[in-house]
């Protein structure tokens, strides 16, 4: 059986002030050695997950964007896309214009455009996509696959759900204090489903990692699946296996544990 390992990234691999660690590229080329897939599965976009990707040699279709994406490194090509219409840029003025202390960022294949910053956002915020300086809305070019907001009141970005109706926005706290916004009909959960259609790999065959609310519909689908130690009380309460910190590197031991059932997959089919 071919089995998949999809895995998070901020707060899973890495976290702003925790690089990725040798020891976890380690473990994940001993797992992909042993004949696994592995992708990540993050609300970064292409730009910000190219080097982790190189680093971790995925080998296998990612989901990227909080799952507006799908696209696969090795062969540099975009599988699947899941924009907004064009509509969604006036929830984001609304936002803009009733909002400000959130800040916002618009999200396309192409760029990552910077809205506005706050404190919050430059703390905490993925560096790769706060390298351009704050443009006006009139500058956002290309079909739309995420919007990023943050602020350090949650109830402010509860306020924002106003703009973004269910029926057309899928809208996500991915920690308390930050929410990704992507279309309705997708997310991790729609390209977990896709990736297990289009590469014939059952639900019962994957791994998955996380340690956010966001992750949680492609944890709890998952065959095992791991969540660090430091991660929400919700995520850990869900997931079959926890591992040590982002600081202590557990993703090391999530990898370990994936290649251990794959090496005892394949003594059973000798």
């Amino acid at each position: 059986m071919q089995y998949i390992f999809l895995t998070d990234v901020d707060g899973t691999l890495l976290r702003r002030d925790v690089h990725l660690s040798q020891e976890v590229i380690h473990a994940a080329h001993t797992y992909t050695a042993r004949g696994g897939l592995l992708s990540l599965c993050t609300g970064r976009s292409l730009l910000a997950a190219r080097e982790i990707a190189a680093q971790l040699g995925v080998n296998a279709p990612s989901i990227l964007y909080g799952g507006a994406e799908i696209y696969h490194f090795q062969e540099e090509r975009c599988l699947a896309s899941f924009p907004f219409s064009w509509d969604v840029m006036q929830a984001v003025r609304h936002v803009l214009a009733d909002e400000p202390d959130v800040s916002v960022q618009v999200f396309t294949q192409k760029r990552s455009y910077l809205l506005r910053r706050n404190q919050k956002l430059e703390a905490w915020g993925v560096l790769e996509e706060l390298q351009e300086p704050a443009v006006s809305p009139d500058q956002v070019s290309g079909p739309i696959l995420k919007i990023g907001m943050c602020c350090e009141n949650p109830q402010r970005l509860q306020s924002c759900r106003q703009y973004f109706p269910e029926g057309l926005c899928n809208f996500s706290f991915s920690s308390r204090t930050f929410v990704d916004v992507v279309a309705a009909n997708c997310g991790k959960r729609q390209a977990m489903e896709y990736l297990s259609e289009s590469l014939k790999i059952p639900f019962q065959a994957f791994f998955c990692a996380g340690d956010a609310i966001t992750d949680l519909p492609v944890l709890r689908r998952a065959g095992i699946s791991f969540a660090p130690q430091d991660a929400m009380d919700e995520v850990k309460a869900a997931v079959s296996v926890v591992v040590p910190s982002v600081k202590q590197c557990g993703m090391a031991a999530a990898f370990a544990y994936a290649s251990d059932c794959l090496r005892r997959e394949a003594d059973r089919t000798l």
